[in-house]
């Protein structure tokens, strides 16, 4: 098996000489064995350790684990770095199974850890069992094959730092007799041997019967169909790629934004790869085929601002023609709540991160431009102060400069094709005599300048670049990694 793996990191080129390697490392076969067999190549190949463990929190066994590891380190002189995760938080934070949460929160903490140890690669003990279990797995799932893949041999994960499999071609029984043939006494999980798990069953009963019908040899030859995958995969891939750029926009905080019409125009697959690649991109821990029809629907929805939950929290909603995925709701801490706007002078509304800015100018200063979405002028004669600033309300209507007659607000705004997500965050801007300016639709017909008028008010809208940044918005992190390093 020693000759297996040096051949697996020298051919594929996954380690060169001078590099130092992170190792993650539970303590179970895999890890231990893996830990065990990169120790004994280290010095052939030129390459450094540092031993990287997760603590979840989930277990009672942890402590004793990670004590365990402890003596491993010093027995191998290599050090060791346990990093502890808040699992319950993370859920409930990110929505999805304990299972997938803990492996989203593992894969954080070790690559975080791995940079901070100035490691250049991840190694990870998945193995060729992992690999078969993992293609029959998704298979059952109804996976595509963006699934059918299962685990490459090499990944780059953000920030260049690449995650490397060295028992690619190594089989479980192969890596369970080595530790008998070296009495490593790795630790056991008992839930490895859980029927509740569908992979557990997979590999306990499905391929034990697939062996016993097909022969030993169809694990190697499910793991070279996954292979196969991988490389069509790839060729999809650079497809959906080059589509994506096309089309979306946005970003994790704000939201990914999809052009509706340019995604309805593509094929129903490559719809729902662009549809994954945009769930990804917006922070989903999962992506199953159901919420790919979730998010159909939404987008054939007869509503403008249809609307769905996917993936545990994860908003996707229809602006027209647009898609929404994800992004901060609004900040709306203020709704409902009535600022005074001092004439002259600013006031701060934190439900859109702006101060709002009022002013009286000169006549004789004009000619003034229509109202836009940062900027208005309005007759102050005919305005009665104090003025005041809110969201919009139920009820809410207003008679628009030119127009005849008051109109509701909310039949306003969907003219206008204001997103929903933007109409709780208006300012509007009021006197006694009812709304007076709707910023990004127009002044109020009360507000009209005329040749008579000897006061004007200049209203503008700015960034809130200008806030103290002890104000600033935040979202805590649903899980501080503690960590904790021994040499």
């Amino acid at each position: 098996m020693l000759e297996q793996v040096k051949r697996t990191l020298t051919e594929n080129k996954l380690v060169s000489p001078g590099q130092k390697i992170a190792v993650a490392v539970s303590g179970g076969p895999d890890s231990l064995c893996l830990l065990h067999v990169l120790h004994r190549l280290s010095a052939e190949l030129g390459i450094t350790l540092h031993i990287l463990h997760v603590n979840h929190g989930l277990r009672p066994e942890a402590k004793a684990e990670e004590t365990y590891l402890k003596k491993w380190a010093l027995r191998l002189g290599l050090p060791l770095t346990v990093c502890r995760i808040n699992v319950p938080a993370m859920r409930r934070k990110l929505g999805g199974s304990t299972q997938a949460v803990a492996r989203l929160g593992r894969y954080r903490a070790l690559l975080a850890a791995a940079r901070r140890a100035g490691a250049s690669a991840l190694a990870t003990a998945h193995h060729l069992d992992d690999r078969v279990e993992t293609l029959l797995l998704r298979l059952l799932a109804g996976s595509g094959t963006d699934g059918l893949k299962g685990i490459p041999l090499r990944r780059t994960a953000p920030g260049g730092l690449e995650i490397i499999r060295p028992f690619y071609q190594v089989t479980r029984s192969e890596i369970e007799a080595y530790c008998r043939r070296h009495r490593l006494s790795p630790l056991t999980d008992p839930t490895n041997s859980d029927p509740h798990y569908l992979r557990n069953r997979i590999r306990l009963k499905l391929l034990p019967f697939l062996e016993a019908e097909f022969g030993r040899h169809i694990r190697r030859t499910l793991a070279r169909t996954a292979d196969i995958l991988a490389g069509e995969n790839e060729l999809l891939k650079q497809l959906t790629d080059s589509v994506y750029q096309q089309l979306a926009g946005g970003n994790r905080e704000e939201g990914i934004l999809l052009e509706l019409p340019l995604l309805a125009a593509q094929p129903e697959p490559l719809q729902a790869r662009l549809l994954r690649r945009a769930l990804w991109e917006a922070g989903a821990v999962r992506v199953t085929a159901a919420h790919i029809r979730q998010i159909t629907a939404v987008m054939q929805s007869s509503s403008p601002s249809a609307h769905c939950t996917v993936s545990g929290n994860i908003q996707v909603c229809r602006e027209y023609n647009r898609l929404r995925l994800g992004g901060r709701p609004p900040v709306v801490q203020a709704a409902g709540q009535t600022v005074t706007l001092p004439v002259p002078g600013r006031v701060y509304l934190p439900w859109c991160g702006e101060w709002l800015q009022a002013e009286f100018v000169l006549p004789e200063t004009g000619p003034f431009p229509p109202a836009t979405a940062r900027e208005a002028y309005l007759a102050a004669d005919k305005l009665s102060f104090p003025l005041q600033v809110r969201t919009r309300r139920a009820g809410d209507r207003v008679r628009l400069f030119g127009r005849p007659g008051s109109r509701k607000l909310k039949d306003i705004l969907m003219d206008a094709k204001i997103p929903r997500s933007k109409r709780e965050t208006i300012p509007l801007v009021l006197s006694k005599e009812g709304i007076i300016w709707v910023p990004g639709i127009d002044i109020a017909e009360c507000g009209r300048i005329t040749s008579e008028t000897e006061r004007i008010l200049r209203l503008s809208l700015g960034s809130r670049g200008k806030r103290e940044k002890s104000e600033k918005d935040g979202v805590s992190n649903a899980a501080q990694d503690g960590e904790k390093s021994f040499a």
